[in-house]
């Protein structure tokens, strides 16, 4: 399957993250009244075409807890698989792992390929509220977050972290209103919540951090920069990585559409990003024994082959009796 959706995410301890993964399944559960307990380990067949496995064990002295549910989408022959792990430790930084996955080929000839920008699910949005997670040591909320000029040398922090799997984006109020700007930020980073970090920055704000990271790396007034991971001020093609969403697009393009722009972008981004090598070997174990990748085209190539297939047998079986009985009758009356 293709992967449409990918966070991951550490998780400070001292937080009763499990606790509250569960809590916001519950809620998940009882707005699509689906009567199903979250924190009960077991399979749950919800339809013919739709289940929920959850997966509780012990591990490395902490918690693990994995949800996956597997169902049909509102498209034709569409797929997904939702998955959150979780891992929770108790004096140690737990981790949650938030993937949504779907058929990995184009549909059938005549339909659109696949290129949705897909949600970010609503329970991982509610849990950025409610608990302490990072990228790398860059902070995850679940909204932009202003920035004061007390915060510029952790910022510098952020954008140099080798550690960071996700972009951190430095959006420039320019001369926009302050409600406005806040209200547009919202809405432009609206997917990429759980991906990335968002920072708004004033004018004296925006001044001050153009002047900590340079000309090259500097956020024009109005704009948007994304910083991918590793920013190196001391190399002078490195600008070349950071991409500016100028005004001239900004003011040009409806709002919705430049967010799922910038979500589809991200989602493409991420879902080439291995997740840690820490995550996959716990996780290992409790996988299910994986076949050989094939393709959507292929699968439909081989479910040909084999209707090809029954339909010859099946032709077999009903003409070769009637040539046996024939022969019997000969023989008999012959005889």
């Amino acid at each position: 399957m293709a992967v449409g959706f990918r966070s991951f995410l550490r998780v400070a301890p001292g937080q009763a993250l499990l606790d509250t993964v569960i809590e916001h399944l519950g809620r998940w559960l009882a707005s699509k009244e689906i009567h199903l307990d979250a924190d009960r380990a077991g399979q749950y067949v919800l339809d013919h075409d739709d289940l929920v496995t959850v997966l509780r064990d012990h591990v490395e002295g902490g918690q693990l807890y994995r949800w996956r549910r597997q169902h049909p989408d509102a498209q034709p022959r569409d797929v997904w698989r939702t998955t959150i792990t979780v891992l929770e430790l108790p004096d140690e930084p737990g981790w949650i792992w938030t993937e949504i996955e779907t058929r990995d080929d184009c549909p059938a000839l005549g339909e659109a390929p696949f290129n949705r920008c897909m949600s970010v699910p609503s329970v991982l949005r509610g849990l950025l509220a409610e608990i302490e997670a990072l990228d790398g040591r860059t902070e995850i909320a679940p909204s932009p977050q202003w920035v004061t000029l007390g915060h510029l040398p952790d910022l510098m922090d952020y954008l140099a972290d080798e550690t960071r799997r996700g972009p951190v984006y430095m959006i420039s109020q320019g001369q926009q209103p302050r409600d406005e700007f806040e209200r547009w930020a919202r809405e432009v980073t609206w997917h990429l919540v759980g991906m990335g970090s968002a920072f708004l920055l004033d004018p004296a704000v925006e001044l001050g951090f153009n002047e900590m990271v340079g000309s090259g790396l500097a956020v024009p007034p109005g704009t948007m920069r994304t910083y991918l991971p590793e920013v190196d001020l001391d190399n002078p093609e490195d600008p070349l990585r950071h991409r500016i969403l100028g005004r001239t697009r900004i003011v040009g393009t409806d709002t919705r559409r430049l967010a799922r722009m910038l979500g589809r972008a991200e989602r493409d981004r991420a879902a080439k990003m291995p997740i840690p090598e820490d995550a996959r070997a716990l996780i290992q174990p409790y996988e299910p024994t994986q076949l050989p990748a094939m393709s959507w085209r292929e699968q439909q190539r081989r479910l040909l082959e084999l209707q090809a297939e029954v339909d010859r047998l099946r032709e077999a079986l009903t003409t070769r009796p009637h040539l046996h009985v024939a022969g019997l009758q000969e023989h008999l009356t012959a005889s």
